[in-house]
């Protein structure tokens, strides 16, 4: 026995059971097909039909916004976060070069801990020399 059946209380749809499956349904009539259809008969489409031609865009269509305060500021350093991204290490990995002392100099912005990209160009450069010597 189903539980509707045992309590008497029915099961409750929502409107995502209750929409139908298939084609898209046609969409309403747009204002060219509008205007096309006015002149027709006429030659000639009337002011506001010619005015809605060249209206705004609708909400749902997506159109290119200008940038507000012009180009993004590039970043001068990287989080602990952000450096092991760039390096492809794992921040585990990080922080175990780090208490063996083969991590990259960090500097402390408040609570933050930060690497400068020249600190991560000369780490780089150190492990390409350890890696070559071994």
């Amino acid at each position: 026995m189903s539980r509707a059946a045992q309590t008497g209380k029915r099961r409750r749809v929502s409107a995502a059971l209750t929409r139908r499956s298939g084609p898209p349904r046609r969409p309403p009539l747009l204002v060219k097909e509008a205007v096309a259809a006015v002149k027709a008969p006429t030659g000639k489409a009337p002011p506001e039909l010619e005015a809605a031609l060249h209206a705004e865009p609708r909400p749902n269509e997506t159109t290119a916004r200008p940038p507000i305060r012009g180009p993004p500021i590039p970043h001068a350093c990287f989080s602990v976060q952000t450096f092991c991204a760039a390096h492809l290490i794992s921040e585990a990995m990080y922080f175990k070069m780090k208490g063996l002392g083969l991590g990259p100099r960090e500097m402390r912005v408040g609570r933050r801990v930060l690497i400068s990209f020249e600190s991560a160009a000369e780490w780089r450069a150190q492990r390409e020399v350890t890696t070559a010597a071994e």
